[in-house]
């Protein structure tokens, strides 16, 4: 019986474990999402789940090696000795899915905290968005509240 099995690939090779394994007629699949680039104005594809794709296939028809051996892949995703089946329902949500497009999702008051730069580890408190990639922030310094714009990438929400 055809079904959806986890694949785990070698670092940043998704895209050509995906291509090779559909060269050989086997249903391949990786979901991506859009990231704009902090540096640049423009935007990336990255995989959705970084190392990992599905493939389809019917265990009892395709010899798993083909796959195994395949370039760009580790392995099979495995508990124990069995293979990791991933029910429909949750392959179909992924394939019906729209481009997932990274979202700010801070309001005004928000308590965040710099993860890197030369305000790395100090905390701040959002004030609003300032273009699609970069975020107005008060941060305390020498008593006062004084307004910077951080890259939205390093900004990291305290719980």
């Amino acid at each position: 019986m055809m079904s959806w099995y986890l694949v785990y690939c070698k670092p940043k090779q998704e895209a050509r474990a995906c291509e090779n394994i559909m060269q050989q007629g086997i249903e391949a699949f990786y979901p991506t999402f859009t990231r704009r680039k902090t540096s640049a104005a423009k935007q990336i594809i990255q995989p959705l789940f970084p190392r990992y794709l599905f493939v389809y296939i019917d265990p009892y028809s395709v010899h798993f090696s083909a796959i195994k051996y395949t370039r760009g892949v580790s392995d099979f995703v495995r508990f124990g000795e069995r293979l990791q089946i991933v029910p429909e329902e949750i392959m179909s949500q992924l394939r019906i899915g729209q481009p997932v497009e990274e979202q700010c999702d801070f309001k005004s008051g928000d308590q965040v905290t710099l993860s890197s730069g030369c305000y790395k580890n100090i905390d701040a408190i959002y004030q609003q968005a300032d273009g699609d990639t970069r975020s107005v922030l008060l941060i305390k310094l020498l008593n006062q509240y004084v307004e910077i714009v951080a890259q939205n990438d390093d900004i990291q929400k305290l719980s």
